[in-house]
């Protein structure tokens, strides 16, 4: 072991008046520090090298290694919520389309559509209060509107949109004429439907989290088709339907779910861009991403033979319900990591600074 000696004093001692000892025939000891003795100066010398902290390798993280941001304190109800009321938004939308094209074949597939949209604005209420904490919370934020918050105007969108259904699935089951015919209650649904679809996709691109926010211009066309996607693999579940409507079922499908894997790539390829992409490739939002990409793809094929509709709506389910997760589940990682709110802002710096500041 090597020692360090004192720069001045080799072989300190006990001195008369070194700042540790009192010289007594200068002053007398009294008061509360009068009775403690210190250890002999001596044994204090020479250091061990080992006794003192080495600068580099304390054991501290320091701000470098710290988050930026704070991660949203989601539970699973949030992105349980966004399936549900993807799914019910969707249907909705689909309602509306069929009560315009005023097809008497589509009777039962309109009821359907309703009956969707209800249960998942239901159910999307239900997880959105649950994560809430309590019911009143969310009646709170219905006092007033605010055209500024994304999860305000949610709030009144999923509201429109359940009282909507409601009255056109009241209509439907009422009326004398089977024949969809378009209706207030009936428009009005599929507009807050497709709202109800997309503002998730807009509330998180509002937020600071980097890959969020990277991604805000591809989050809402993603979260529109995923929704899609997910309202055709339920009603292939469900089956049961009569020839004109499978084959507009079976061609909404492959639309939709085509656009949801197209979307989807559009989002990785934009957080990559953006060098914020890590999350979407590691940990266990990488995991959940890729799943969630094989099983589009098997659905898509699924979908494109007439056998396997039951195979494809599971598939699809699976698919949308990890994509939801993946991606809340990917914000977090993100936020987690420094640089990935600190790279982007530098690449910005640089690529808009003068010739003469780089």
């Amino acid at each position: 072991m090597t020692e360090i000696s004192h720069p001045v004093r080799e072989n300190p001692t006990p001195g008369i008046g070194d700042g540790r000892n009192l010289d007594p025939s200068r002053a007398d000891e009294h008061g509360e520090g009068a009775s403690i003795r210190v250890d002999d100066p001596a044994s204090a010398w020479p250091i061990p090298a080992d006794a003192q902290p080495h600068p580099d390798r304390v054991p501290t993280d320091t701000y470098y290694d710290l988050p930026v941001v704070k991660a949203p304190p989601w539970s699973a109800y949030v992105p349980a919520y966004f399936h549900a009321g993807g799914l019910a938004g969707a249907a909705a939308s689909l309602a509306g389309a069929v009560q315009l094209l005023g097809n008497r074949d589509h009777a039962a597939l309109e009821r359907k559509l309703h009956w969707i949209a209800i249960a998942g604005e239901a159910v999307g209420g239900a997880f959105l209060i649950a994560d809430l904490g309590r019911p009143e919370r969310f009646l709170n934020m219905m006092r007033v509107f605010r055209p500024t918050s994304p999860m305000n105007v949610g709030t009144w969108i999923l509201s429109a949109a359940g009282a909507t259904s409601g009255l056109s699935l009241l209509r439907s089951l009422t009326s004398r004429d089977a024949t969809p015919r378009p209706t207030f209650a009936g428009i009005t649904g599929a507009l807050a439907g497709t709202l109800l679809s997309t503002y998730t996709g807009v509330l998180l691109g509002n937020t600071s989290i980097p890959i969020w926010h990277a991604t805000r211009r591809e989050l809402p066309l993603w979260f529109a088709s995923l929704s899609a996607s997910s309202l055709a693999s339920t009603l292939e579940l469900l089956g049961g339907s009569p020839k004109a409507q499978t084959r507009l079922v079976r061609a909404y499908s492959i639309v939709a779910k085509a656009a949801s894997i197209a979307a989807q790539n559009a989002v990785e390829r934009r957080a990559e861009s953006a060098g914020v992409g890590d999350p979407l490739h590691s940990g266990r939002s990488g995991q959940m991403w890729r799943w969630s990409r094989w099983l589009s793809f098997g659905s898509f094929t699924a979908s494109l033979f007439p056998g396997t509709r039951r195979i494809a709506g599971a598939l699809g389910t699976a698919s949308a319900l990890l994509s939801r997760f993946a991606i809340a589940d990917a914000g977090r990682a993100s936020a987690a990591d420094p640089r990935a709110t600190f790279e982007p802002q530098r690449a910005t710096a640089r690529a808009s600074a003068s010739p003469r500041e780089r």
